[in-house]
């Protein structure tokens, strides 16, 4: 103890005492430096730390095995991520993406065939491959109608078309693209195949007026309907493709259609006329015999008397009512009766399109005249309607 008393008579007693205990006890007790002392973060701050470690890595100091760590954990996530992106391309958006562009290529086939030749730049056509182009799933694709709208746009073009190609026979030609076939017809049934077909018929026809010239023909009997076609007659001409002739084709469907005969010839010789008709009866009374015979001959030539006729050997009037006709009625007798001249040969004049001319001449000896049962003669009608009555 210090015996010492203070000068100051106010200071406190044992002072000096308290702070000698204070500073032993400092000595004896040293306080931690912040570096010693006890690292007590919580485990949210210890995730802020790392965290901080991976967004910071240059202002961090950190370990090499975290650095190995933290790389590592870096390759397996892009790995990871390559093989999800990598799964989803090949499996769901290649394909679909595939299917997408098949939909769009049929579909823009189907859209350019039906709106091929007049109507290819037309307004419609070009909506609707904007349609397609910017569809963005197969069924949307799919669910875009075409034919509806390449239908409503080809019956409007042709009805006009038909009207301003039409001859002063109230006739048009129809041309079928896909068959290199040509058909005159009437107006009236211009008008009927439009109205009764679709797009995907209308867009393979274009109607233009009739070109037609008429053209001399000599086929055999057998080539001539069987000799049972008559002027006026509308015809379809076939081909021979078994022929030995270089011409080949399809004989499922004509070669030119509606066509109409203009005249009509046999050969002289199937005027010249030389028959008899003989009728013998017996009659027998005891020993005598009464034998009787009516006989009836005649004889002419056709082409004699319509010329005697003209030179006013006869009744020109009364000759030509008589002969008119006549060889249409002999092809009509000859199928009556089962029998005919099957060696008879036939001259015809045929309208045909001009643009087939060469055809028919190249090919006479392979083509085949036709008689359609649409447009059949009365007797053709009566035997035809006959057969099928019940």
């Amino acid at each position: 103890m210090n015996d010492k008393q203070p000068k100051d008579p106010l200071y406190p007693r044992g002072l000096e005492e308290a702070k000698e205990i204070r500073n032993q006890i400092l000595e004896d007790f040293k306080k931690p430096t912040k570096k010693e002392q006890k690292d007590e973060l919580t485990p949210l701050k210890k995730l802020n730390h790392k965290i901080g470690v991976y967004l910071s890595p240059k202002t961090t100091d950190i370990s090499d095995d975290e650095k190995k760590r933290k790389i590592g954990v870096i390759i397996t996530t892009l790995i990871v991520m390559t093989l999800i992106i990598s799964s989803y391309y090949f499996l769901i958006y290649e394909p679909s993406q595939e299917e997408l562009a098949l939909a769009k290529t049929t579909k823009l086939n189907e859209l350019h065939d039906l709106y091929s030749g007049a109507l290819t730049t037309s307004p419609n056509a070009l909506i609707l491959e904007t349609q397609i182009n910017d569809a963005g799933s197969p069924e949307e694709v799919n669910s875009i109608n075409i034919v509806i709208q390449a239908t409503k746009d080809w019956k409007e073009f042709h009805k006009h078309s038909v009207r301003l190609n039409q001859d002063k026979y109230n006739r048009t030609m129809a041309v079928y693209l896909n068959e290199s076939k040509n058909v005159i017809i009437p107006i009236s049934e211009a008008m009927e195949i439009i109205d009764e077909n679709d797009a995907r018929i209308l867009s393979k026809i274009k109607f233009e007026e009739p070109n037609t010239v008429s053209v001399p023909i000599l086929v055999s009997r057998l080539q001539a309907g069987a000799g049972l076609v008559s002027v006026g007659s509308i015809v379809d001409i076939y081909s021979n493709s078994n022929s030995s002739g270089n011409y080949t084709s399809n004989t499922t469907t004509p070669e030119i259609s509606g066509c109409t005969v203009l005249a009509i010839m046999r050969y002289e010789e199937n005027g010249e006329v030389d028959s008899e008709y003989s009728k013998s009866k017996m009659i027998v009374k005891g020993n005598t015999t009464y034998p009787r015979e009516n006989t009836k001959s005649f004889s002419s030539d056709v082409l004699e008397m319509i010329k005697g006729s003209i030179m006013n050997g006869y009744n020109e009037k009364e000759t030509f009512e008589m002969l008119e006709n006549y060889g249409v009625k002999l092809s009509n007798y000859e199928r009556q009766i089962n029998l005919g001249d099957l060696d008879a040969e036939y001259m015809l004049l045929i309208e045909t399109p001009q643009d087939k001319v060469n055809y028919v001449l190249n090919n006479m000896d392979n083509i085949f005249l036709t008689i359609p049962t649409s447009q059949a003669p009365d007797w053709m009608v009566n035997e035809i309607s006959s057969t099928y009555q019940y």
